[in-house]
């Protein structure tokens, strides 16, 4: 073996593995994750969510069809100079 084959496989016949399926298995299982202390991304998703939200109320124009644009052609150079770098 090299290391990077699992000796045991999954067993799928196993009682105490839950297998969810479709999504509301998805969702359960996220559910769980997260009581659990496993995060993931959730705090992200809720940090852009309030973002959005203040930024928002505070500039009607800020979800608007020419803020995106506005804002790939600013940050472009940027991700061009660190494009380079690597």
């Amino acid at each position: 073996m090299t290391g990077t084959e699992n000796p045991t496989p999954l067993d799928r016949a196993d009682i105490r593995v839950r297998h969810d399926e479709g999504a509301s298995g998805a969702i359960r299982a996220f559910w769980d994750r997260v009581r659990s202390g496993d995060l993931g991304a959730l705090p992200v998703v809720v940090g852009l969510i309030v973002i959005w939200t203040v930024f928002t109320a505070l500039n009607p124009v800020f979800l608007s069809s020419a803020n995106p644009v506005n804002l790939l052609f600013d940050s472009s150079t940027v991700g061009v100079i660190r494009w380079a770098w690597c």
